[in-house]
Formats: C-alpha cells, sequence, structure tokens
C-alpha cells in the first residue's frame, strides 16, 4: 500500500464531521484557499481526495505529497493536542457566530453555535484521531517507510528517441 493509500484509508476510518474538519485544513495549507481557516466543506474534502488519489503520479511526487501531508497534519496535531488550540478554535467559532448573527445568516449562526456546544466532545475525539494518526505516521509516513516505497516502485523507462537518419544524411 502506498503512503498515500495509507493515508486515504486513514482519512476515510475517521467519522464525516472529523474529515471536513481535517479537510478544511489541509486545504487551507495545501492549496491556499480563501487566505483563511474554514471549517471544512465537502469541496474542500473532495479536493483532498482528488490530491491523495490522483493517478498516475510518479513515485517522487507521491512521496512528497505523503511526507507534507505528514507535516502539515503534525502542525494540526499540534495545535489540537493544546489548550491554547483548543481556545484559538473557540475563539474562531465564537467569531463566526457573531458574524453570522450580524450577517443574518442562520443555518451558520446555527452550526457555529452547534460547534460551540459540542467542543468537549470534539476534544474528546481529537484524542483518538491523534492516536490513530500516531500509528499511521509510525508505520506508513516515516521518512524510511516512504523512502522504501519509493524505491520499490518501477520507475518510467522512457527509451531515447531517435531519429533515423534519411538517404541525405547518411
Amino acid at each position: 500500500m502506498s503512503p498515500l493509500q495509507a493515508v486515504t484509508r486513514w482519512l476515510d476510518s475517521q467519522d464525516l464531521d472529523m474529515q471536513l474538519e481535517i479537510a478544511g485544513f489541509a486545504t487551507f495549507l495545501t492549496f491556499e484557499h480563501d487566505g483563511m481557516l474554514a471549517f471544512g466543506t465537502s469541496e474542500q474534502l473532495e479536493s483532498l481526495h482528488r490530491w491523495l488519489n490522483e493517478l498516475d503520479l510518479a513515485a517522487c511526487i507521491a512521496a512528497d505529497r505523503a511526507l507534507s501531508f505528514r507535516v502539515y497534519f503534525d502542525c494540526f496535531v499540534a495545535e489540537r493536542m493544546t489548550d491554547v488550540g483548543w481556545r484559538r478554535t473557540e475563539e474562531l467559532v465564537r467569531k463566526r457566530l457573531k458574524e453570522a448573527k450580524r450577517d443574518g445568516k442562520l443555518v451558520a449562526a446555527r452550526k457555529a453555535q452547534r460547534m460551540l456546544e459540542l467542543l468537549p466532545a470534539r476534544k474528546e475525539s481529537w484524542r483518538r484521531v491523534v492516536t490513530s494518526w500516531n500509528k499511521l505516521a509510525a508505520t506508513h509516513l516515516t521518512n524510511e517507510a516512504i523512502t522504501s516505497w519509493s524505491a520499490a516502485m518501477p520507475r518510467a523507462t522512457h527509451e531515447p528517441f531517435l531519429i533515423e537518419a534519411t538517404s541525405e544524411e547518411k
């Protein structure tokens, strides 16, 4: 299994809310969507899946993507495992709630309010996600594992482009 396949399987094993949150963060760092971190949308999840599952990637590009995702997600995990990080999340959600109420966006306001109510449960969910992430990273996303996988991939062979000499050149 390739490192990107391992990441995809891990991502798909998370509940949908967690997948969306991961996608919001990953696409923010990977593609710089909107210049601002979003809570995660189905479009961002689709973008992340396309990026992880692009067909016919050269091994070096697939390895680079796996390492990039590991670095990005490790940063996100570090943020999620501190009280400071959770306070920032709460502040962001409160800001979104205030803006949504001010702008009359009732659906966004309800979503933000619900996120505030579920914050303690999200913290617990993140503990489980981090545990599973650490297992994945320790087995499939180490430099050694990615290098080993990359070395085992068949190399694309490119035959030299030969130009047959014309009778005038002979």
